[in-house]
């Protein structure tokens, strides 16, 4: 990801948090050349060892053959709140239109998940973290129905060797045409871009 930087953020307090916010990411892999749109869970370090993304995908999707034997490169993507940017809210001239957002590229050696156990354990935590009460109750299906599932799907794991942070927040203008920014996007009804331009501008 091409990161000027003025606009780059490296920093895991901001990172992880921001990777957990906006945890439907997209998965890419070189061979086959291919992208999915997954949910990923973060499994931050610990006791040395690197961050993990956890993903799965359904066994007739064929990426995960890119993960086989001893697994492959791959890039996680995740994109946050982004906004059209006029020049006409700018007080210093000449200028032109842009695009402010914010994104993080996770690149590391992805491996496969394919005990149905792993996977099962997988789903539980996913089903904890979005289920609404009551909801579905993974414990509650028959038990031969939720087995066939779980053989359906593969799970991913990504020990993320670099992380990429981003934050195109209008930081190259002057900060009178970021408060302006803020205030226009706001306006606007774009108060999730506002507030992240603000966030990252410390306003």
């Amino acid at each position: 990801m091409y990161t000027p930087a003025a606009f780059r953020d490296d920093d895991p307090d901001w990172i992880f948090p921001f990777v957990e916010a906006n945890d439907f990411g997209l998965l890419m892999s070189a061979a086959p050349l291919m992208a999915s749109h997954l949910p990923f869970h973060l499994v931050r370090p610990e006791g040395g060892a690197p961050a993990r993304l956890l993903c799965h995908m359904a066994r007739a999707n064929p990426q995960w053959r890119a993960f086989q034997g001893g697994g492959a490169e791959a890039v996680a993507v995740f994109r946050g709140s982004h906004a059209y940017v006029s020049s006409a809210w700018y007080g210093a001239q000449p200028a032109v239109p842009t695009w402010n957002y914010e994104a993080v590229h996770a690149t590391g050696h992805a491996t496969l998940i394919e005990d149905p156990a792993a996977v099962a354990v997988q789903m539980r935590a996913l089903a904890a973290r979005y289920e609404p009460t009551p909801g579905f109750e993974m414990e509650a299906q028959p038990a031969p129905f939720m087995e066939a599932m779980f053989r359906g799907l593969v799970g991913v794991s990504i020990e993320v060797r670099e992380w990429t942070g981003k934050r195109k927040q209008s930081q190259n203008r002057p900060m009178a045409d970021r408060v302006a920014v803020a205030a226009a996007l706001d306006a606007r009804g774009e108060q999730a871009a506002a507030r992240a331009l603000r966030e990252a501008n410390g306003l």
